[in-house]
C-alpha cells in the first residue's frame, strides 16, 4: 500500500514537472482560438484587436474562429472539450455564469481559468432612424398597447438583448416578440435592414451607427452616463425602479482557457493580453466605443465573475425567467441592502 502511494506521488510529481517543462516552451506552435459570438460582434471586435499585439508577446500565431450558437455555449463546450494544454482558447463574454440558470448547459466559469477579462460595457436600446418611436417613453407605450407584438432582437436567451428584454418585463411589465441572431453583428445588420422593431446591442457594436444617424438610441442600461454617448439618457435617469436591477447591469468580455491548465501557461497567455489592453489604440478603441478597460485576472477575474453571477441569476430567477433556482448550483444571493 505504501509502495502504490509512493507511485502515486511520483506519478503527480512527474507530471507537474512535464507540465512546467512544456510551459516554459509554450507556445512552441500556433494556438486556436474560438470566438463565442459571430463576426462583427462587441465579443469579436475585442479579441480580434487586442489578439495581433498579444501575439507580438507570444511570439506565435493565434488563429481566431466564430463558433457561434446556443448563447454562446457550444463554443465553450468545444474548449472544455480540448486539451487543458494552452492551445485551445477561448473568446467570450459573461454568459456561461448563467447557462445552468436558464439550462443551456452544465457548464459555467468554474470549469475555465481566466486569463483576463478584457472589458466592460453597456447595453444600449434602439430603433431604426425612421422608427416612429422617437423616446424610451414611446417604446414602452407601444409595448403596452400591443404585448408581445414589437419584436425584439436578440442573441440568444440569457444574451444581453435578451437580458434587456428580461428587465424590461420586470421594471415596466412588458413583453416583445423575441427574434433570434448570432451576436451583435447579425443584430446590427436586422436593425439596419428593418427587420426587428427594437433591440439591445453592446454599445460599442452600436455607436458608430447611433453617431451617424443610421440608429436611434432611446436609453442605455446603466445608472450613470455612458462616456461615449453622454447625449443618450440613461435607464435610472428615465425610471428610478431600475436602481436595484442595474446593480448586476452590463456586460463583459474576457479570454479563457480550461481549467487544469498549468499556471505559468496561463500566466504567459496573461501577460500578452496584458500589454495587448494597455496598447494605447486599443486604448483609445475602449474609449470611443464606451467600454471599461478592466484587465482583471486571478483572484480578482474569479471574484468579478462570480459576483456578477451571483447577482445576476437570481434577478432572472427572482424575474421568473429561469428553469433553474440558482440555490441548486450553489450560487449564494446577494445580500439585500
Amino acid at each position: 500500500m505504501k509502495l502504490f502511494k509512493w507511485s502515486k506521488l511520483v506519478l503527480a510529481a512527474s507530471l507537474l514537472v512535464v507540465g512546467f517543462a512544456n510551459a516554459a516552451d509554450y507556445p512552441e506552435r500556433p494556438i486556436t482560438g474560438i470566438i463565442a459570438w459571430g463576426a462583427g460582434g462587441g465579443t469579436d471586435t475585442v479579441s480580434r484587436l487586442t489578439t495581433p499585439i498579444a501575439e507580438k508577446i507570444l511570439k506565435q500565431s493565434i488563429v481566431l474562429a466564430n463558433r457561434t450558437g446556443a448563447t454562446g455555449a457550444i463554443a465553450a463546450q468545444a474548449v472544455y472539450s480540448a486539451k487543458a494544454d494552452g492551445y485551445t482558447v477561448m473568446f467570450h463574454a459573461e454568459n456561461p455564469q448563467l447557462y445552468q440558470v436558464l439550462g443551456l448547459s452544465p457548464l459555467s466559469y468554474d470549469e475555465f481559468e481566466p486569463v483576463i477579462l478584457s472589458v466592460q460595457g453597456s447595453t444600449v436600446i434602439v430603433v431604426h432612424k425612421d422608427s416612429p418611436l422617437k423616446t424610451y417613453d414611446d417604446l414602452i407605450k407601444a409595448a403596452k398597447a400591443s404585448p408581445g407584438k414589437l419584436s425584439i432582437g436578440i442573441s440568444g436567451v440569457g444574451g444581453q438583448p435578451w437580458v434587456t428584454g428580461t428587465l424590461l418585463k420586470k421594471v415596466e411589465g412588458v413583453t416583445f416578440n423575441p427574434v433570434a441572431y448570432d451576436g451583435d453583428g447579425p443584430l446590427v445588420t436586422a436593425m439596419l435592414g428593418k427587420q426587428l422593431d427594437v433591440s439591445g446591442l453592446a454599445v460599442g457594436a452600436a455607436t458608430q451607427y447611433i453617431k451617424n444617424g443610421d440608429l436611434r438610441a432611446l436609453a442605455i442600461m446603466k445608472n450613470s452616463p455612458n462616456s461615449s454617448l453622454p447625449e443618450i439618457p440613461y435607464i435610472t435617469k428615465l425610471n428610478p425602479a431600475f436602481n436595484d436591477v442595474m446593480k448586476a447591469s452590463g456586460f463583459f468580455y474576457g479570454v479563457y482557457v480550461k481549467k487544469g491548465t498549468p499556471q505559468p501557461i496561463i500566466d504567459k497567455l496573461t501577460a500578452a493580453y496584458k500589454y495587448a489592453l494597455n496598447d494605447a489604440k486599443f486604448v483609445d478603441y475602449a474609449k470611443t466605443n464606451g467600454l471599461d478597460v478592466l484587465g482583471l485576472t486571478g483572484k480578482d477575474a474569479r471574484t468579478f465573475i462570480n459576483t456578477w453571477r451571483s447577482q445576476m441569476s437570481w434577478l432572472i430567477y427572482d424575474a421568473g425567467a429561469g428553469k433553474e433556482s440558482p440555490e441548486k448550483f450553489g450560487i449564494p444571493k446577494p445580500a439585500s441592502k
